[in-house]
């Protein structure tokens, strides 16, 4: 074996060096594989059949409600998908269920360390553009239902 040159020796010493450094940085590493959903918001799910649903999503806002026609619908072009589910829910929701569905879609748009920053809040609260323009007050009870709704136990 040819030897190094001085260069090639300290760039491979570097990189040992550099290598070590970051193995013995931190003292648990997790070979296991990611979840699926990770940092994916999902708080708990009865209370989103109970409470957010009938209390916030499935509200009458001055003759416009979340799950319209050309809105969150199955066939509208918004992002969000808010159908009111026809079943009694189940927990955990069944499998691509409308429940299971409606709640993945929601929690999509919710940022579980801001929640009036989520999209879910901002959103209907006028503070960015919403096609189905202001709907809730920015201090008002949906605020402070998000936040109970992070904090309940899964």
């Amino acid at each position: 074996m040819a030897a190094c040159s001085p260069p090639v020796r300290f760039m491979m010493w570097r990189a040992l060096t550099v290598a070590t450094a970051l193995l013995t940085s931190c003292s648990t590493v997790y070979l296991d594989p990611a979840p699926a959903d990770v940092n994916a918001c999902r708080p708990n799910q009865m209370f989103f059949a109970t409470r957010i649903w009938p209390e916030f999503l499935g509200q009458n806002y001055g003759g416009k409600t979340c799950s319209d026609s050309r809105c969150h619908d199955a066939t509208g072009s918004g992002s969000l998908y808010a159908v009111m589910p026809p079943s009694v829910p189940t927990y955990p929701f069944a499998a691509q269920s409308d429940w299971e569905r409606t709640y993945l879609s929601v929690t999509s748009k919710m940022i579980c360390t801001n929640v009036r920053g989520s999209r879910l809040y901002t959103d209907p609260a006028g503070l960015r553009p919403h096609f189905g323009g202001k709907l809730i007050e920015p201090e008002g009870p949906e605020a402070a239902l998000l936040e109970m709704w992070l904090a309940a136990t899964p």
